[in-house]
Parts: structure tokens; sequence; C-alpha cells
């Protein structure tokens, strides 16, 4: 644990290193290019634009989802090599302490926050859990979009793996993939209202500097509060 100052009662600790917080906002910044690229899609098919226009709306869409997997994937090496707290021993510390931590974050929630909230100088414990959830649900959409892009746009790396496909197994396949990674999309679309929700409740209750600390990489928190 690294104080770089202290203020009264307050301890300022730095948490985030920089390769942490620059892939933390790549990598949300593109899934969100992704979502809004995808809803665009839907919405001109409604409104009945040629299938031409919408194809290339989807070929960006694919690309966009090759380049976020090489920046997840950096995200995912960077968690054996960064500081404590972006390691993944931060993020799954599977003991009692992380299995408390989870209840007790649940109780604090559904009890309307008004108690005095456990703090962490890392990720809280029901935090990870939807971490985990979304590493692998990324993972799924990984697989099935690069395997997706093979199919419709000739893509590489997935041509590696769909190029042998007749024309009606291609079809079917394309279906099968499609309802997992429209799946995953929902996923992403709840973990990001909850993750935003967390973060405004822990903001206003907490007063740690949750949402600076992802810029400028340090937290705000009271000495009796170290975790």
């Amino acid at each position: 644990m690294e104080v770089v100052d202290k203020e009264g009662d307050r301890v300022i600790i730095k948490v985030w290193d920089v390769p942490t917080r620059l892939l933390h906002w790549v990598n949300a910044s593109l899934v969100i290019v992704l979502i809004l690229l995808m809803l665009s899609n839907d919405g001109m098919e409604m409104l009945g634009v040629e299938e031409s226009v919408r194809d290339s709306v989807m070929q960006f869409h694919a690309y966009a989802g090759h380049l976020l997997i090489l920046t997840f994937s950096l995200r995912i090496l960077w968690g054996f090599f960064g500081n404590t707290y972006a390691g993944w021993g931060d993020i799954r510390p599977f003991n009692s302490g992380f299995r408390q931590g989870v209840v007790g974050s649940i109780r604090w929630y559904l009890g309307g926050c008004k108690s005095k909230a456990v703090k962490y100088i890392g990720h809280d414990p029901l935090a990870s859990v939807f971490y985990i959830g979304l590493v692998l649900v990324l993972f799924t959409m990984a697989i099935t979009g690069v395997l997706l892009s093979g199919i419709e746009f000739k893509l590489f790396p997935g041509t590696l793996f769909t190029g042998s496909f007749s024309a009606a197994a291609a079809k079917g396949i394309s279906h099968a993939l499609m309802e997992v990674h429209e799946s995953g999309f929902f996923f992403i679309v709840f973990f990001i209202a909850a993750h935003i929700v967390g973060l405004v409740i822990h903001e206003v209750k907490e007063k740690t500097g949750l949402l600076s600390s992802m810029v400028h990489g340090r937290k705000y928190l009271d000495r009796n509060d170290l975790k």
C-alpha cells in the first residue's frame, strides 16, 4: 500500500497504476462503441434501411470487436504483472473474508445504504463478482464474434475456423452464434447500468473519489476504514 499523502484523518492512497487506468477507459469506450453500432444496425433495420448500409455498420462493429479483443487481452495479461490492486488476486480473493464482503455489501444495498459501508482500497468483493461474470461473458462474445465475422465478412482469424463451412452449415451455425452473442449483449448492458448505479451510490455515500481514482489513480480513505 503506497500512501501518497495524509490529510487529517484521511489518507490518500495510490491504487490504480497507469496501464490499468488507460486500459479501463479504452475498453469501456470500445464497449460503448460496439453497443451503439449494434443498436444503430437494429434501428436501421426497423426503418427499412438497405442491407448494404447495415452490413457496413456491422463490419465496422466487427473491426471494433477485434480491437476490443486485443485491448481486453492486454488487461487480462496486466492482471499478472500490474500492481497489487490491478492483479487478479485483488479481483478474485476466494476466501471467507471475500464471501463475508459480498454478503455484507448485499445487505448494505438491501438496507437502503443507510449504514456505514465497509470501504476497500481495491475492488469491492461484490463488484468483483460482476467483474468475473463480465470477463466470462466477454470471453464468450469474443469467440462468437470472431466466428461470426469469419462467416459474414471473411475476416481473419475467424476464417481459420469457418473457411471450410458450406453455405448451409454457415447459415445454421451463424444463427446459433448470434443467439449466444446477443445474450452477452444484454448482460453487458445490465452490467453497465449496475456499474453506473453502484458508482453513484458509492461516490455519494463513501466519498472516496471512486470515479476520479480511475483518472488520477488515487483514493481517499479514512484511516479506520482501510481494508
